[in-house]
């Protein structure tokens, strides 16, 4: 489950998936859980139902006309689907940027012609889904 995005600074709509920063104290899991559930409304009941972290990368953005330089991970949480709902989330800059959510399947990503954040998540996500969990958190770029 993805979440269209628009970038307002270029016009794009990317597809990305929930998460968002940590506060202050929080571990990665914790702040994956939290995030998850403002964004989505999903609960994720234990930490132990997030595998990971999977993939990292660093990118450098602007919204807004604000510069970020973020360092991400990823994490692999298994679910059931559900009808996500970001009516929770807290912070409006981020409800006000994001257009829809949306099921995929592995194929329909490869196949579409849509922006997915990093550029190569359906690589790296075939390759998760095929070879399970990788032993070491791998680099995914862009």
């Amino acid at each position: 489950m993805l979440i269209r995005t628009h970038i307002p600074d270029s016009g794009a709509l990317i597809w990305l998936a929930p998460g968002g920063g940590l506060e202050a104290g929080e571990d990665p899991k914790t702040g994956l859980i939290r995030e998850v559930a403002e964004e989505t409304r999903l609960q994720i009941a234990h930490h132990t139902d997030v595998v990971g972290p999977v993939w990292h990368r660093r990118q450098k953005f602007h919204i807004h006309g604000q510069a970020y330089d973020q360092t991400e991970q990823y994490f692999l949480v298994v679910t059931a689907k559900f009808e996500a709902d970001s009516s929770a989330n807290p912070a409006q800059q981020e409800k006000d940027i994001f257009r829809g959510f949306r099921w995929w399947s592995l194929d329909d990503i490869l196949a579409s012609e849509d922006i997915f954040v990093p550029l190569t998540f359906g690589q790296h996500l075939r390759n998760l889904l095929e070879d399970g969990p990788p032993p070491f958190c791998i680099d995914v770029g862009r």
